[in-house]
């Protein structure tokens, strides 16, 4: 019965979530893993530096804090009567300004700067490293949507300080377009976790003896609650920013007093202060320059599809692909379960599924995933299982579209994941992007030093050599490639290149396919590629957002072997069926490694 359930959990999962998203949709694909994986493609990870509920060991500084002050500062040089400013990842350029004044802000910049890329903003990450933030510290989940725009230069100033006066700070809310309600609300979320540190307030907290620093959290608990408004409304705060001498400082004590606590109490309990401070935080996080459009909420994807190649792997051609299933963390998956991907040819006598043939393999290994990836997965009481598929593909046959289904192997009803009756198409088979052909090589930076970041200056600089397929027969005019990095140390403006890649005199032509290459220099952490070729006819064949973080360090898994059998279909079509064997996931074993390769923070 549990095993039923666990089905039943995953059609209404998969009714429920994700309703408007059909793959591919690279953008929503890629914010989906950093909110519920909390990684990126290739494992790094962005939520493993905040969860769960982490302090820094060198400051005893609260992470989440930290992300939660570094969104508000970011946001609130928002003019709301020019529609400037706001959540635009201008704060990387502002650090140096006394607004913005402690070693959080940079400990905060360099955690975030690893992770942006062609879809994925600088602004984006600070707003989903607010909602990781909340998370982690059993907060509330705060509704993510990407889409917010960068921009380049430092914006202007105008963020609240302690040393102001109760008018200045209503006026300022206001001008991010904030009441003295929302004010009041914002302050006492923000503080809901955190507090102040000696080095950044040595008028407030006795400085250290010790190279670490003295912490005075703003309430009793490190858990994102209710304590700060309840603590300061029954007299028994210790928040320094209420309750200190110097009445200079006691910012917190005239913002939560501006309405004579009527806010306060309003959100005195623990569900109101859950509620409220939900939708202060996402409104927070939503300010955007005039004319930024944000996507639709970002929600889970209960039968994701992910890493689906076609390619060549040691002289085989192969399709990949990966299926990661939703499960309940109180439930267990069948022991008995196969998940089977199946396809259809896209040329030749069974081309879109016509004919009677069928092929199969054993089914997949299962990879059952850490619960603890996301704090906000983990809050909604999921984790994930992965089934991985290297399969060999016939090149004179190809591969059109494909789908997966799920037999518990218990007598329940198979379960069939197909795109929402799309299935999953493979646009096309003319170009593609062969990582294993491909190699990156690592040499010092200027100052002859190796360390372990890769800078303009200082540690790795890194050569790529990119290879692409082109099928024979189209003749191609031209085939180049954009290259884009925008995860560049401090943000300077992003690596965004065109070459064009040459017909390669050294890799031999092998089942249909020719073979061209080029090399470029980046010295950020993630170059990724769109490949195009322009046939002879003029049609345009694109690779898009090829990730260039492993390529040939990627371990090899060979394509399971395919067995053939003919067999009368009970419908009108007929299908190919494959499992793989193979072990997990390669992008999560090396995530360690990555993580220890670009910084010491994660």
């Amino acid at each position: 019965m549990l095993h039923l359930r666990f089905a039943l959990a995953l059609t209404l999962t998969a009714s429920s979530l994700a309703a408007e998203y059909r793959w591919p949709n690279t953008q929503y694909e890629q914010l989906e893993a950093l909110l519920y994986e909390g990684r990126r493609g290739d494992g790094s990870s962005l939520a493993s530096i905040v969860h769960p509920c982490r302090s820094r060991p060198d400051t005893n500084a609260s992470v989440p804090a930290e992300w939660l002050r570094f969104a508000f500062h970011d946001m609130s040089t928002h003019n709301v009567e020019d529609g400037s400013g706001g959540l635009d990842g201008s704060i990387a350029y502002e650090l140096g300004r006394a607004e913005n004044f402690g070693v959080g802000f940079t400990h905060t910049l360099s955690d975030f700067e690893v992770y942006p890329n062609k879809y994925v903003s600088r602004a984006d990450i600070i707003a989903l490293g607010a909602v990781l933030a909340v998370a982690t510290c059993d907060g509330p989940v705060i509704p993510f949507r990407g889409g917010r725009v960068d921009t380049w230069t430092a914006g202007p100033t105008g963020v609240p300080v302690p040393q102001q006066d109760i008018q200045t700070h209503i006026n300022l809310f206001k001008n991010a377009g904030f009441s003295v309600p929302e004010m009041i609300k914002l302050v006492a979320c923000g503080h809901g976790v955190g507090g102040v540190r000696s080095t950044d307030f040595p008028d407030l907290v006795p400085p250290s003896s010790s190279s670490v620093p003295n912490f005075i959290n703003f309430d009793t608990t490190p858990k994102f609650d209710n304590l700060v408004v309840t603590q300061y409304l029954d007299g028994t705060t210790k928040n320094p920013l209420v309750v200190d001498q110097n009445k200079t400082m006691v910012s917190d004590l005239r913002v939560f007093s501006a309405d004579s606590n009527d806010t306060m109490r309003s959100i005195s309990t623990p569900d109101s202060f859950a509620t409220e401070c939900k939708n202060i935080l996402e409104r927070m996080i939503n300010v955007v320059p005039h004319g930024v459009v944000l996507t639709d909420e970002i929600t889970l994807i209960p039968a994701k599809v992910h890493d689906a190649q076609l390619t060549f792997e040691r002289e085989k051609f192969v399709f990949k692909a990966g299926l990661r299933l939703t499960q309940p963390l109180n439930a267990s998956a069948s022991k008995t379960r196969v998940v089977k991907i199946l396809w259809c040819d896209r040329y030749g006598n069974s081309k879109d599924c016509a004919g009677k043939s069928t092929r199969s393999s054993v089914s997949a290994h299962v990879v059952n995933e850490d619960p603890n990836l996301s704090p906000v997965t983990n809050r909604m009481g999921y984790l994930f299982i992965n089934y991985n598929f290297v399969v060999p593909i016939d090149a004179t046959a190809s591969i059109s579209k494909f789908w997966f289904t799920v037999d518990e192997g218990d007598g329940t009803p198979t379960t069939t994941y197909n795109n929402g009756g799309d299935d999953y198409v493979v646009q096309q088979d003319q170009l593609l992007f062969v990582p294993t052909l491909s190699k990156t090589t690592y040499t010092p930076g200027q100052n002859g030093t190796v360390g372990d970041k890769a800078t303009p200056s200082t540690g790795w600089i890194k050569e790529f050599f990119i290879v692409a397929a082109v099928r024979d027969g189209s003749n191609p005019s031209r085939v180049y490639m954009n290259a884009l990095d925008v995860a560049i140390p401090g943000f300077p403006a992003p690596l965004n290149s065109t070459l064009d890649l040459q017909l390669s005199s050294s890799i031999p032509p092998t089942q249909g396919y020719s073979f061209y290459t080029a090399s470029i220099t980046d010295a950020g952490y993630q170059l990724t590629l769109d490949i195009h070729s322009i046939a002879a006819d003029g049609n345009v064949y694109t690779e898009d957002f090829r990730e260039t973080t492993f390529l040939d360090n990627t371990p090899y898994l060979a394509p399971t072997n395919v067995t053939s059998s003919a067999q009368t279909s009970s419908s009108s079509s007929s299908w190919r069926l494959i499992d793989d064997v193979h072990a997990a996931r390669f992008s999560i074993a090396l995530g360690v490694l990555i993580t220890a390769v670009v910084g010491t923070s994660l």
